[in-house]
């Protein structure tokens, strides 16, 4: 659109996963394994370093060795329908994930696995970040971005690189990424986006960074708009003034574009995953993502941040969001997909799934939504299970009342036993999100929330259910931020060097301390791990979906028709 057609998206996450669960792309690694024992055992003596190293290298050449013939066939089975068989899934995970850790044992102590990477530098630092650029040794990352990806992107007639940085979890490797390209190209504008900066304007704008010794700009907020006029003014008169949402330097000043401004959801197409290697995903059919709106309709939870990216709630009109599953069904051959809302505005779903139903789009979706007393109206639910809907997602954070009110969530638990009741009888999964360690929460009302979980056979046994527990966190722009004395608390605290940190620590008066709630939250993932089935739903909402669609459909039109 807009006159950009050389565009080129990848996914390199994916692409690494794949070609590191790959025999023959990873025997050099192998052979690394080999040298690097022989260059240790001919040292008269080691260092502790050295001698763990020394001890993780042994223990990978034999297990390498023992899976090679197997992992390329673990990730072949979990791209076939023996997906679906939960032994199977579970044994292909477990192959992928012990190779992974083996495989990479040249950069030890640094690990990877499925889901994520731990390295002994931290995101929250751009100092350390910026350090373990000088550590190859360390970084897979850069090694292995350098040897497999970075000669191809360089090939590339490109102008522009945009980095997408969601998470904390990304930090490393698209900061890396950014910091190759710029060595090797320094004529290309790195852009990078995504939630993780928008968090950080303020700290960029007042302290600078040296992130900008090689990244060019950041798009914050919303980044759709601002990209396009970012293109047009590099290839145009560049005038980076122009560019709503970014920040940049310019004559050593860093500078950001004010007022922030939204997109216009409507006015969006619809999304492009073009370029994108769908195949490599590990599962057998896709799971698509898809936005009914951006934002919090409700804006008031005392813990969240969502608001402060965001900055106000807007929608999509559910005609154009319907327009959006059968182009995206129909162009991928996709009939799986995953609402990224952060809460699911009610009378949307209500005109989505009222149209999806009328248009006849055989789809199955997910998506979050916050419990409310006008989704028990009027047969609600059973029209998002007819619309296709098989999970929905819930932000419960308490079984406790007045935990509740003091998070400001404005939910009755009476809605809560309603909602996970009505779901139960229709056969619509549910997974809850659960916090433990909220300010001024105690030992006994944490309890409420686990025994609400375990103490309800049925729901434990439901099909999809899934629940998890995440100790509190105090992020930045979230309204406790504003009112800490409201909640007891006192000395919020950032270490000067973490200067990328989305959080603080903070001290409390009033309930558990930092020690007693980090002591209850691991006895209680502990004790909800024993009963509330990790493979697959609490391992991965998009493989669980997938997983519900399949299992379900034999009893679907029978489901259906007690319905009508």
């Amino acid at each position: 659109m807009h006159g950009v057609h050389d565009v080129i998206q990848r996914d390199l996450a994916i692409e690494l996963l794949n070609d590191l669960c790959t025999w023959e792309k990873t025997k050099p690694l192998y052979e690394r394994i080999i040298r690097e024992l022989n260059e240790l055992s001919s040292k008269p003596r080691l260092t502790q370093e050295e001698g763990e190293k020394f001890n993780k290298l042994r223990e990978a050449e034999e297990i390498v060795m023992a899976l090679k013939d197997q992992i390329d066939a673990a990730v072949a089975s979990q791209r076939s329908q023996e997906f679906y068989e939960i032994d199977q899934y579970m044994e292909n995970l477990k192959i992928m994930d012990v190779w992974l850790d083996n495989i990479l044992a040249p950069y030890y102590p640094s690990q990877l696995t499925v889901i994520g990477s731990q390295m002994r530098f931290s995101p929250y630092s751009s100092k350390e970040v910026i350090d373990s650029f000088k550590h190859p040794e360390e970084n897979f990352f850069y090694d292995l971005y350098q040897q497999w990806y970075l000669p191809d992107i360089l090939k590339e007639d490109i102008d522009i690189l945009g980095i997408s940085i969601t998470s904390v979890e990304q930090i490393i490797s698209g900061l890396t990424l950014a910091y190759l390209v710029k060595q090797h190209r320094p004529e290309i504008h790195i852009t990078v986006g995504g939630s993780v900066f928008t968090k950080l304007v303020d700290r960029l704008e007042s302290q600078g960074s040296h992130l900008f010794d090689f990244v060019d700009s950041f798009v914050v907020h919303e980044g759709e708009t601002p990209l396009l006029r970012l293109v047009e003014q590099l290839r145009g008169d560049g005038d980076l003034t122009k560019v709503p949402n970014l920040i940049y330097k310019k004559d050593g000043e860093v500078k950001v574009n004010r007022p922030f401004a939204k997109e216009e959801l409507n006015a969006l197409p619809t999304p492009d995953f073009d370029g994108l290697p769908l195949d490599f995903y590990l599962s057998p059919e896709r799971v698509l993502p898809v936005m009914g709106s951006r934002g919090c309709y409700w804006e008031q939870c005392a813990f969240c941040s969502i608001p402060f990216d965001h900055m106000t709630f807007h929608v999509r009109y559910a005609e154009n969001v319907v327009n959006d599953f059968k182009t995206l069904q129909e162009k991928y051959n996709c009939n799986n997909f995953f609402f990224t809302d952060e809460a699911l505005p009610i009378n949307f779903l209500r005109t989505f799934a009222a149209k999806i139903i009328e248009q006849k789009v055989d789809v199955q979706w997910t998506g979050e939504l916050k419990f409310e007393k006008s989704l028990l109206k009027d047969d609600r639910m059973d029209l998002l299970y007819k619309s296709g809907c098989r999970k929905l997602i819930f932000g419960l954070e308490s079984y406790n009342q007045r935990v509740l009110d003091s998070m400001k969530k404005g939910v009755e638990l009476s809605w809560v036993d309603e909602t996970a009741e009505r779901c139960m009888k229709l056969g619509i999964a549910m997974h809850f999100y659960l916090i433990c360690g909220f300010p001024t929460e105690t030992r006994e009302e944490v309890m409420d929330s686990i025994n609400f979980v375990l103490n309800n056979q049925r729901l434990l046994d439901s099909p999809g259910f899934s629940a998890i527990l995440s100790q509190f966190d105090l992020e930045r722009g979230a309204p406790i931020e504003n009112a800490p004395q409201e909640w007891g608390i006192s000395k919020l605290y950032t270490p000067p060097e973490h200067d990328l940190s989305l959080g603080y620590s903070y001290e409390t008066s009033i309930g558990m301390n930092a020690e007693e709630t980090n002591e209850l939250y691991q006895e209680l993932i502990e004790k909800l791990g024993r009963e509330v089935m990790t493979f697959p739903h609490n391992y991965s909402l998009s493989d669980g979906l997938l997983y519900l669609a399949y299992h379900q459909k034999h009893s679907l039109t029978e489901r259906l028709g007690t319905l009508a």
